[in-house]
């Protein structure tokens, strides 16, 4: 079975992104064409929220979950703000750690290797009730929408966060309605 090509063919047609954005103007940042940012929050793992006229953006960064997200502000229904509170759990480990180093330090039949054991365990209990107590609350900031949710942990600064609230809902009462919900009809009175 003979196959027909033809000297254009033998090359592949895929292309990579970086050969499409070459020859294609900027793309001002992941924005459309005549959108302007407003405000930004900044995200604390190299992420940002940006406000523009029609939308809020999500640029999530390393260990963010979500990579991109991006809604209209007529779509979003509310904004939540919250605290995150400090790990819990690194302090409960850290108190079941030491009460562990004794148990390990009292069980062991050699008095050298006991301690040695007990104040490896200390030293990684007091590691863990270290983290509690240094690590700072955080702030997450979640908006939802008809689509889904748009959120990330936005620091420490919980006044920032509300700021940014405050531009988005503004931005989101200065949208003229394009059109009503319910359809309104002048039928005439007789």
């Amino acid at each position: 079975m003979a196959v027909e090509t033809s000297p254009g063919r033998d090359r592949s047609t895929s292309t990579s992104i970086e050969n499409i954005s070459s020859n294609s103007p900027a793309p001002n940042n992941g924005l459309l064409p005549g959108e302007r940012v407003i405000a930004e929050l900044k995200s604390t793992d190299d992420g940002r929220f940006e406000l523009t006229h029609a939308r809020v953006i999500f640029n999530g960064g390393s260990e963010s979950d979500s990579v991109y997200a991006s809604a209209r502000l007529k779509d979003i229904d509310s904004v939540r703000i919250s605290r995150r509170p400090r790990a819990r759990r690194s302090a409960a480990w850290g108190v079941v750690g030491l009460f562990a180093a004794i148990g390990v330090w009292q069980m062991t039949p050699s008095s050298t290797i006991g301690i040695t054991a007990g104040a490896a365990v200390a030293i990684i209990s007091l590691i863990l009730l270290g983290d509690y107590w240094i690590r700072p609350t955080g702030v997450h900031i979640n908006f939802q929408t008809s689509g889904g949710a748009i959120s990330g942990e936005v620091g420490g600064k919980a006044s920032q966060a509300v700021e940014f609230a405050h531009g988005v809902e503004d931005a989101r009462r200065r949208i003229v309605p394009s059109r009503v919900n319910t359809p309104y009809r002048n039928y005439p009175s007789n």
